[in-house]
């Protein structure tokens, strides 16, 4: 997944205008927002010449396509606008402080390794799983756990995913074949060939 920044050149009485459409733009974004694409969004203060929305998504078009049909860009209350990549440097992954929805999808799957090879493995995981599952929409965000034992190291992760469909589009048709890379599966000394799905009924960050 990309980030991306839409930035609005507004008319002179945007402020004036917007109220009519406030609404509808609203709705459009909220459901952006709930498909988890939409990050964050509003006019910049004194003066009122312009506003942000950030995006994360997979390709810029889905960006583009919120502005042809935003009421502010319609109703021309907007002048101009433009999609420019954005490079998250420092600062926290939208996936960590959102609320989980509910009815989304839990996949947990977990492994074993030695001692030595853990660091190897979270390292792995940390540089190419997420990279990957970062690019699928619907990906919410993932937690590894471990558990130590006198011998070796349980590892457990759980992905969370919006819909049944979203993990189709990581797994393939077969929803429960654990999806491990040959270099992963180096690393461990077992691991599960299948995994387990739970449905989210109650969420709570504090």
């Amino acid at each position: 997944m990309n980030y991306y920044a839409l930035i609005y050149e507004t008319v002179d009485d945007y402020v004036a205008r917007r109220a009519e459409f406030r609404e509808q733009h609203l709705h459009i974004a909220r459901e952006h927002r709930d498909r988890g694409e939409l990050i964050f969004g509003g006019a910049f203060d004194d003066p009122a010449d312009r506003a942000l929305i950030v995006f994360c998504v997979d390709d810029k078009s889905k960006v583009e396509a919120f502005a042809r049909k935003d009421p502010y860009v319609v109703n021309g209350l907007v002048k101009k606008w433009e999609v420019r990549s954005w490079n998250v440097v420092v600062g926290q992954e939208p996936h960590a402080s959102s609320t989980i929805p509910s009815g989304a999808i839990l996949r947990h799957w977990s492994a074993h390794a030695t001692e030595a090879q853990l660091p190897k493995y979270l390292e792995h995981f940390s540089k190419n799983v997420l990279m990957e599952l970062r690019r699928v929409p619907g990906f919410l965000g993932a937690t590894v756990s471990t558990r130590h034992a006198s011998k070796e190291v349980e590892i457990f992760v759980e992905t969370t995913w919006r819909s049944l469909d979203a993990i189709r589009a990581f797994a393939g048709a077969d929803l429960e074949a654990a999806v491990v890379a040959p270099e992963a599966a180096a690393l461990l000394t077992s691991y599960d060939r299948r995994v387990r799905h739970s449905e989210i009924t109650i969420s709570h960050r504090a």
